[in-house]
């Protein structure tokens, strides 16, 4: 099924012989591969390798693992795609000063006006009564202090415009910028703007006219002004002097 490997870094040659394999569809969602000791053999590498392998394939959601009498590694039936790994590859550049707020700020404005433009033509009343209710589940929740900017929830909004494309790329890469700037925010335990609902309204209505550049613009213009308290407050953490251990 497979066949040997001679690389020093063995796992890395598992893996893309299995990317070729789901490729060419010779292995599917739902296949069973063979047990560690089998991989073991057909590659001609040590069964250590061959669990670095398997585990690098389960965090990148090829394969599953799964436990019992019929249990062992299957390839993963399609599922929602996961932005986790980019969003905290991103992150961890923002920390070490490699990439800049700005710069994902920048990507995010470009990202979510691709986002709108393909929503308003695309969007169905459905897609944007589910924007209106999130709105609307927000402003009470900010109305009653219930509300906070560090929760998942209020990045939602972001996702449900993505979803409205019926794009499920662009709703992974609305995910990932959205929940890198999230994640700075609540490093900064921000304050939620007064006029936060209201720039949502202003967006959803201009959705539902068609008016995409409108629309587009309206976040824009909200997404900068993100970027400026953000770069502001997130320098003040970066500067303030540390505590005596």
């Amino acid at each position: 099924m497979f066949q040997p490997v001679r690389t020093r870094r063995g796992f890395e040659a598992i893996c893309d012989q299995v990317r070729k394999q789901l490729a060419s569809g010779e292995l599917r969602p739902g296949d069973r591969l063979p047990a560690e000791k089998d991989l073991a053999e057909q590659f001609d590498i040590s069964r250590s390798s061959v669990r670095e392998a398997l585990r690098s394939l389960e965090a990148a959601s090829l394969v599953e693992a799964r436990t019992g009498v019929h249990g062992g590694f299957f390839i993963r039936k399609p599922t929602a795609i996961s932005s986790d790994g980019f969003a905290q590859t991103v992150q961890d550049m923002v920390s070490l000063g490699q990439v800049s707020i700005a710069d994902v700020t920048e990507a995010r404005i470009e990202l979510m006006g691709v986002a709108i433009r393909l929503a308003s033509v695309r969007g169905t009343e459905e897609d944007f009564g589910a924007i209106d209710a999130d709105i609307r589940h927000h402003t009470e929740l900010f109305r009653t202090g219930g509300g906070s900017r560090n929760t998942k929830s209020v990045i939602e909004f972001y996702r449900l415009i993505a979803r409205a494309t019926h794009n499920a790329v662009i709703v992974m890469m609305v995910d990932a910028l959205s929940e890198i700037i999230r994640t700075l925010l609540a490093r900064v335990d921000p304050q939620p703007r007064k006029d936060l609902m209201q720039v949502r309204r202003k967006v959803l209505a201009l959705m539902r006219a068609r008016d995409a550049e409108g629309a587009a613009k309206a976040m824009a213009l909200h997404l900068r002004r993100v970027n400026d308290y953000l770069e502001s407050e997130y320098e003040k953490t970066r500067s303030a002097p540390r505590s005596a251990p």
